[in-house]
Order: structure tokens, then sequence, then C-alpha cells
């Protein structure tokens, strides 16, 4: 999941999101901590003072900072219901029957003819041997090295075939020239895993980890901290196996920024999937925009993890780590 917009403001006949209601008729009688930690909108001054106060609720309260997050979830779970129903979102389904031509169809018009879909199936399956032979013994030895934190999501260490073919059919549209096989290099997250931990360590578990997978021989390429972006926390990296050449994925999440990041990924896919710019698509996407704010605007933010800075090797020249 990428972060590449800034937020828009709601449009004034929308109300999908929770507490907006609670707000508005708030007085004397209102449970006002129930009140609290309903998202709220924010301008930029209350939006940087109230990560300043998650920030010190996770280092003096670190307990009541996880059970406001807690209670907040299943708001945002109606909510993110009640905008689906408004837009008709539906779920993406299996893969559709193969034309008697064997090309492969995906979602948005997306195609691949018979030659291109072998070329790129032949491709992942490089990828998958040297996920399997390299990659994942190497990121599960690391994982072994500190039982205070683990693994999330292992089952999805691949990348799903048809989500792959989207991206490669993506690729070789906009990029003339470009053969099957190169798109799917440009994937960065064919492979990918995911470590989650607890909120006190994750600075500091973060910074080991990254030493640890260098340690492993794999090479960093690049690393991106969003924990100050109003539409997705968390720090994602992306390496490589200098053996094979495989690019692989690894993010690093608290509990609560893994699960704000799985209940927005539906909204990020939804913004990436619309292609015609109209009034309703706009106003579509600003709700979905400020769905992600609104989620991942309760975030707790860890412990020193705004010091933490990006990665690129272009920069390896003292100025970044």
């Amino acid at each position: 999941m990428g972060v590449e917009w800034a937020g828009r403001p709601e449009p004034a006949d929308a109300d999908p999101l929770p507490g907006r209601e609670a707000r508005r008729n708030a007085g004397p009688g209102t449970d006002q901590a129930a009140a609290r930690r309903r998202p709220v909108v924010l301008t930029d001054p209350e939006r940087r003072a109230a990560e300043h106060h998650r920030y010190r609720a996770v280092v003096e309260h670190p307990s009541d900072a996880a059970r406001a997050w807690s209670a907040a979830v299943p708001e945002f779970r109606a909510a993110w219901e009640k905008i689906k129903a408004k837009y008709g979102h539906t779920e993406r389904g299996g893969s559709a029957a193969r034309p008697a031509d064997g090309s492969w169809h995906g979602a948005g018009g997306r195609r691949l003819d018979d030659a291109q879909d072998k070329e790129v199936d032949r491709a992942c399956a490089r990828i998958r041997e040297a996920g399997e032979r390299a990659i994942i013994p190497g990121v599960r030895a690391v994982e072994a090295e500190d039982p205070t934190r683990r693994l999330a999501g292992f089952e999805h260490r691949f990348k799903g075939q048809d989500r792959l073919k989207e991206k490669v059919a993506d690729e070789i549209r906009s990029t003339p020239g470009i053969t099957p096989a190169q798109a799917v290099s440009t994937v960065p997250d064919a492979v990918r895993f995911t470590y989650k931990y607890d909120d006190t360590a994750y600075t500091a578990g973060v910074r080991k980890d990254v030493e640890r997978l260098e340690a492993s021989g794999f090479v960093q390429v690049e690393r991106r901290n969003t924990w100050t972006s109003d539409q997705y926390k968390g720090i994602n990296s992306r390496w490589q196996d200098p053996e094979s050449g495989v690019t692989f994925e690894v993010q690093f999440h608290t509990k609560a920024s893994l699960e704000a990041k799985e209940l927005t990924h539906k909204a990020y896919e939804r913004i990436r999937s619309i292609t015609e710019q109209t009034p309703e698509t706009d106003r579509e996407t600003a709700e979905l925009r400020e769905f992600q704010r609104q989620v991942n605007a309760q975030v707790p933010i860890p412990p020193g993890v705004t010091e933490y800075e990006d990665y690129r090797p272009e920069k390896r020249n003292g100025r970044r780590d």
C-alpha cells in the first residue's frame, strides 16, 4: 500500500464516518469518554497536537492507547460498510474462466495474451523458487532472533497471481517495449513479509531487524517511514536477494498500524482503480481519503519513530544511515 495523496475535506452531504453525530450533540449529559475516543476532523495545528498526545499516550499509558484504538475499530468497520453501500463497492471475485484463445483477463479491462500470460507464469515460478530457496529461510531466521515480535500474515508471502498480473498488464500498457518478464521484475511486493511489534519496542525493533536483514546478506533497496502520513502508518522497505536478483518487500507494523492498513486497504484499492475523473468519482475519492485519514489519526505513534529516516542508496554518503 503506497502513500501518494493528501487528504481532502469530505463533501457536506456525506456522513459515513463515526462520531460526527456524537460531536454535534455532545453536551453536559453526553458520555464524554466515548466522545473523546471517536475520530474527529482536525485542522493542521490540531492534528500536530493530537499526534503529540498520542505519542505521550504510548510512552506514559500504553494500555490506554491500545484500548482507545480497540474501541474505535468496530466503528471504523461500520463506517466502511456504509461507504461500500453508498457507492456500490463489490469485493473482488475469483479468476474468471479463460477464453478459448488462452488469454488472461483481469479487473478494469486488463488483458494479457496467451504468450504474455505464459511468460508471466514462468517469471512467477522463478520468483517463487528463489523465495522458497533463499528469501523465506533468511527472513524466518531473522524472526527467530527475537521472540518478542513475529511475522504477521505469513500465508500471504506470495502476491496473488491475478493481483500480480494486473500490475504487469498496467506496466506493459504504460511502458512501450517492455517484456512481460521485465514487467514482473518491477512489482516490488511479489514476495512480501510483515514484522509486527509492540508499540514501545517498535522503533528499536525495526532498527535491529534492518541490521539483521543486512547481516543475512540481503541488500536494502529502499525504506520509507510513513508514520507522519495521514493516509498510512508504517515503515515499508524493499530488499534484493543478491543471488537471484529477486526483489521483495518487508513491512514493519505495530498491532494498531497493521489493523489500520487492513481496515483501509479496500479504500486504497478503490482509489487506485478509479481511472475517470467525474464529479461523482471526485466525491467518492474524497470520502475514501477522509476515511483513511480518520482511521490513521487514531493509530498510536510509537516512541521515537519519526526520527527514523528514509533510506535511498544514492544518499548513502553520510547523510543517511
